[in-house]
């Protein structure tokens, strides 16, 4: 049993709501509040009123750009959405504030409450905590566990122990064990413009060549395609793959993350890409698009769909980047109308987030830009 919330609210609405779903789900095990605009600004309160309402039941307080359910998007507004549902058990947990290094401490906690099991961890990573880098490696401690989640509005989310402590952290996260780990999927709201390169020389984050030809010279052959759309400034991209299992195989079904073209260095004719441009990685460049992002959200909600039949879905969670939404599509609500006609009634929760934490392989991830993570939990039937 599952039940999802949202609403443009204060503290007193939030709590009326927090209420009905505790009632709606008398043996809830877990649940996940986001909250954006003044809520966002006083989570450690609302953290306060999940305690309280939720008395023993584990969750995370979300602070978020803008929040959405099945019902629709709240962007630019106080507001909150959730979700509360029964089955499995979850356990919150969050980085030391002054790790030395995040990325190993990040694996020793999904060491410590996941380990070897078939589990989930969803993350929640303050703007600036992790690096590119930070999520490799992060099999050899949970290699069964489905990884993924989102980069908060600012200020860290905060976790609510099943003993009503209250954690925080850089990253803070919910491990969950004894459910069966969603189907989870993501999708950039990007039109490619070029097919990929393999990179093959890279001086401190400034990628020099690819394909045999100069980083730059590649930039400037892609971004001709745009022609007349030039003069509207599109947003354009670096596109990153990992190297290629088949070289020859189709650009379109490449699965890559997006990265900010940080600078050009014209005496050497390359791209300041950072850290995750490594020699043997493929670059492709590509552009903010708005069918682009539809179709994707489309494509991934129909996978997500027929890889969970069989089974009984109980909610869905969607992360979706804050520079998606209205600002993308010139319209609200389309991407939970999407998720809507896909789904149904189905109860969904999420926010708009300012990064991304995509599933990449079986205990792997990789940070995202202008993507949407769709996570379906179910119950085999």
């Amino acid at each position: 049993m599952a039940r999802s919330f949202s609403a443009t609210c204060g503290p007193d609405g939030l709590l009326h709501h927090l209420a009905d779903l505790r009632s709606a789900v008398p043996s809830a095990s877990g649940g996940i509040v986001f909250v954006s605009g003044q809520l966002a600004q006083r989570a450690s309160s609302v953290a306060e009123l999940v305690r309280s309402t939720w008395r023993g039941i584990p969750a995370c307080v979300v602070p978020a750009a803008g929040v959405l359910s099945e019902r629709g998007e709240l962007e630019g507004d106080t507001g909150a959405s959730g979700v509360l549902w029964s089955g499995g058990q979850v356990a919150p947990f969050a980085l030391p504030e002054r790790a030395e290094d995040p990325s190993r401490a990040l694996r020793e906690a999904l060491a410590r409450t996941i380990g070897p099991r078939s589990a989930t961890a969803i993350l929640f990573a303050r703007p600036g905590a992790l690096a590119a880098g930070a999520l490799e490696g992060l099999a050899s401690c949970a290699p069964g566990a489905c990884v993924f989640g989102a980069g908060t509005a600012s200020s860290s989310a905060i976790g609510v122990t099943s003993q009503g402590e209250l954690i925080e952290g850089p990253v803070t996260g919910l491990a969950i064990t004894g459910f069966a780990p969603p189907i989870v999927d993501a999708s950039p709201a990007a039109r490619l413009l070029s097919v990929f390169h393999p990179v093959e020389e890279v001086s401190g984050g400034v990628v020099l060549r690819a394909g045999g030809r100069s980083a730059l010279e590649l930039l400037s052959a892609a971004t001709a395609t745009l022609g007349e759309q030039a003069s509207a400034q599109p947003l354009v991209l670096a596109a990153l793959a990992d190297p290629a299992e088949d070289p020859r195989g189709d650009a379109s079904s490449v699965r890559y993350v997006l990265r900010p073209i940080r600078g050009i260095d014209p005496s050497r004719r390359g791209l300041l890409l950072g850290e995750d441009a490594r020699p043997g990685t493929r670059l492709a460049f590509a552009v903010r698009d708005a069918a682009a992002a539809r179709a994707g959200l489309e494509g991934i909600a129909r996978h997500v769909s027929r890889s969970a039949l069989g089974s009984a879905p109980r909610f869905a969670l969607y992360l979706s980047c804050a520079g998606r939404g209205q600002g993308l599509y010139g319209a609200p609500d389309v991407e939970a109308r999407i998720l809507r006609q896909r789904f149904a009634d189905l109860p969904i929760a999420g926010m708009h987030s300012s990064f991304e934490i995509a599933p990449w392989a079986p205990g792997e991830a990789r940070l995202a830009l202008y993507t949407g993570v769709l996570a379906l939990f179910r119950a085999p039937s």
